[in-house]
């Protein structure tokens, strides 16, 4: 019976120790779920702690997933940083196997400020050398590596083993909640990406597909899109051997107003480029914006500018001028103009026929658009336009109300 006794003892002994040898029972980590027994084949590990994890900390392999059997390979996956927490996202669903997590010690934080201590003789030395140059030894960098108490703690080595007992349904369809993105540069937005399963089942798996994006301007991860500079990229979302695309672009933004991307040939054809449909065309739109000539009130001038390139623009589509709608068109836009330099007390400086030159060399500037320009102007001939009294001049002939704008 002692003999039996001593076995049991022994028994438990060895299984407790071996337990704890795989660091999951351990100072400072809560928890961690799913447990050994819970986990399937679409499964998340989050470990929890009762301290900060310290960011760089996590290194590229620090955690790492590996299925055993039936064949032996690496599982990637998306590593989530929380501020007490960690999370291994594997950037597929598991196949049946044995598998074996691993995750290397981590740096937690500690309440508090370091704190200079010399207690060893290692640290009496340094004290007593770095007091032969610094009246505060606090300010010698030696001293500062060595004599100070650390406010970081490091957790054990974590792994352990786990079955997946059975796979998990196959990817349908793969979809991410919108199609095209449109950024103003240096911001983010988020998305979201959902799968469907042959069992009509679903899942969002945002946190755990795999993102790439085919251009510089634009970088994409856990369902979040930056915009780093002006320009256009499609990023391609994977995940259990489906894809997605999502088409991004990034806009440089003057004024509130997103500015279309800059056409490769401007003047291949009579109407040229106009990406965002607002009637001017892109180069037009650019310009105006970014290298007009201006004189008292930038962002009005700008303004009236569109309202004036849109008319003229209309005579390029429809040089006949029926119903008189692009005399009607650009006569506002000159209305808009007076009202804005006879109501905001600007100087009379002639600013009103540079601003229409300037215009119309960059709207008419290809020998085909002059001439259907001068087509349209024909049809002008002999008709006569009744000049608007400056008394009934009002922001109601302008396309925006410019007495909101500075």
């Amino acid at each position: 019976m002692k003999h039996f006794y001593t076995y049991i003892f022994t028994l438990i002994l060895v299984s407790t120790s071996t337990f704890a040898s795989n660091g999951t029972t351990q100072k400072h980590l809560l928890n961690i779920q799913p447990q050994v027994t819970e986990v399937n084949a679409t499964s998340s590990f989050v470990l929890t702690f009762d301290m900060a994890i310290l960011e760089t900390s996590i290194k590229k392999n620090t955690i790492v997933l590996k299925q055993k059997k039936p064949t032996k390979q690496k599982i990637s996956g998306n590593v989530i940083l929380g501020t007490h927490t960690l999370t291994f996202a594997p950037s597929a669903p598991l196949e049946k196997g044995i598998y074996l997590l691993k995750i290397k010690p981590l740096k937690l934080v500690k309440e508090g400020e370091n704190k200079l201590q010399v207690k060893t003789p290692w640290q009496k030395f340094i004290a007593w050398t770095c007091g032969l140059f610094y009246k505060d030894i606090s300010k010698c960098p030696m001293c500062q590596y060595f004599c100070y108490t650390s406010n970081v703690t490091y957790t054990k080595p974590i792994k352990f083993r786990f079955e997946v007992k059975e796979a998990a349904p196959k990817v349908m369809t793969l979809d991410a909640s919108v199609t095209l993105v449109e950024l103003s540069e240096y911001n983010s937005t988020s998305i979201s990406v959902m799968v469907n399963y042959e069992d009509n089942s679903t899942e969002d798996v945002t946190q755990k597909a795999t993102y790439a994006s085919n251009d510089s301007p634009v970088d994409a991860d856990k369902g979040i899109i930056t915009s780093n500079a002006e320009g256009s990229a499609t990023v391609t979302i994977s995940y259990g051997g489906k894809t997605t695309t999502v088409q991004v672009e990034v806009y440089e933004m003057i004024e509130g107003h997103l500015l279309p991307h800059k056409p490769n040939n401007p003047d291949a054809t009579l109407l040229g480029v106009d990406k965002n449909a607002n009637g001017v065309r892109d180069e037009v739109e650019r310009w105006i914006y970014k290298d007009m000539p201006t004189y008292h009130h930038p962002e009005i001038e700008r303004v009236i500018a569109m309202q004036q390139a849109k008319a003229f623009q209309m005579a390029l589509i429809d040089p006949t001028n029926k119903d008189d709608k692009i005399d009607k068109a650009i006569t506002r836009g000159i209305a808009c103009w007076f009202y804005y330099s006879d109501f905001k007390d600007i100087p009379f400086d002639a600013a009103v026929q540079k601003f229409n030159n300037n215009l119309k060399d960059k709207q008419f500037n290809t020998k085909k658009r002059l001439k259907t320009y001068l087509d349209y102007d024909y049809t002008l001939k002999g008709a006569v336009t009744i000049a608007i009294p400056a008394s009934t001049l009002n922001t109601s002939y302008c396309d925006k109300n410019i007495d909101e704008l500075p």
